[in-house]
């Protein structure tokens, strides 16, 4: 195995570990302990670095843990204020959940408006996808970068 093949190897797992993976953080287990197990098919890594930077992914890791989830994009089909705004944002809701179940829907109050926000989505490409089979029904429909729930991976 060739030291510049090891090292892309390596440079990888460590950038997706510097991904908010909030079951990390709760096995409190980090990524250079994971990276330096030992395991019989593949060898171990040795990893040299300073106590402050693994000292600082662990405190990511477990700031991360506090609040699950990660940033990503969601869809936003009601956005008003008025004294009609919370009823008209209930019902878009509950229309949405008829129209579009399984699909998660979000109902928020940011004085003064109501929001309904659909969707746990990772990227844009996704939101816009889905946007495209709601535009019809909701025609003022448009993607929010929000702080999202996990989404299932398919």
């Amino acid at each position: 195995m060739s030291g510049r093949w090891l090292f892309s190897i390596c440079a990888l797992l460590i950038i997706f570990g510097l991904l908010p993976f909030s079951s990390f953080a709760q096995e409190q287990y980090g990524i250079i302990q994971r990276l330096e197990t030992f395991d019989t098919e593949m060898g171990k890594i040795t990893i040299n670095q300073d106590i402050v930077i693994a000292n600082l992914l662990n405190e990511y890791y477990i700031r991360n843990a506090s609040k699950p989830g990660m940033q990503g994009f969601r869809i936003r089909v009601y956005f008003d204020l008025g004294q009609q705004s919370r009823t008209v944002s209930q019902e878009t809701m509950d229309e949405f959940m008829e129209n579009y179940p399984g699909i998660a829907v979000y109902r928020t109050f940011d004085s003064p408006y109501y929001k309904v926000s659909v969707g746990d989505f990772r990227t844009r490409d996704e939101a816009l996808k889905f946007l495209k089979t709601i535009e019809r029904k909701y025609p003022k429909a448009f993607i929010v970068a929000e702080w999202i729930n996990f989404p299932a991976l398919n």
